[in-house]
């Protein structure tokens, strides 16, 4: 395992403009050490190739953001002109899966996370479980509504065709199991 960043090891209130000012986007690597050695007392406490390692990174975690959010807009497009369509069963499965492969992650770290990030995954876990409890719910009484308006189509038919009242009510109380 490649070992932490001198970036990463920095006081908090140096990494935190480190992180602005990558953000930005506007300053150099150069700029970005002046100023930090403005704040630390006129030395920069880091080298430019750390730093040029660590906003390449930064950048390339800036990037692949910005894609997710371009992909999350055209799946919330999708999910809105069809809420019951493909998508909204596959969201559950993919949130999933991402919810897993960022445990897996957290695990591999050196600093094993922190309790928030575990928190947050452990609530989106139980969120898709309530999910999948209500979507099964919803089909099972769907399903059971389709039961129902067949059974009575099935019983008018039966009648319209001579069957008795009682056989009907037989019928539709134990061979259809509706009341």
């Amino acid at each position: 395992m490649a070992r932490k960043s001198s970036i990463q090891k920095l006081d908090v209130r140096l990494r935190n403009a480190v992180d602005e000012l990558i953000r930005d986007g506007r300053f150099t690597l150069d700029d970005i050490l002046a100023h930090l050695a403005t704040i630390n007392g006129g030395q920069a406490p880091v080298s430019r190739s750390a730093l040029g390692r660590y906003a390449q990174r930064a950048e390339e975690q800036m990037r692949r953001y910005r894609e997710a959010q371009e992909v999350a807009k055209v799946w919330v497009s999708k999910l809105e002109s069809e809420p019951d369509g493909d998508v909204a069963r596959l969201l559950p499965e993919m949130l999933r899966s991402v919810a897993f492969q960022t445990l897996g992650s957290i695990g591999d770290r050196e600093d094993g996370g922190d309790a928030q990030e575990v928190m947050f995954l452990a609530k989106a876990m139980k969120d898709l479980a309530s999910t999948d409890k209500l979507t099964t719910e919803r089909i099972l009484v769907i399903r059971q509504e389709v039961a129902k308006k067949a059974a009575t189509e099935a019983v008018k038919q039966a009648k319209a065709s001579g069957l008795s009242d009682e056989a009907a009510d037989l019928i539709r109380q134990k061979i259809l199991g509706v009341v």
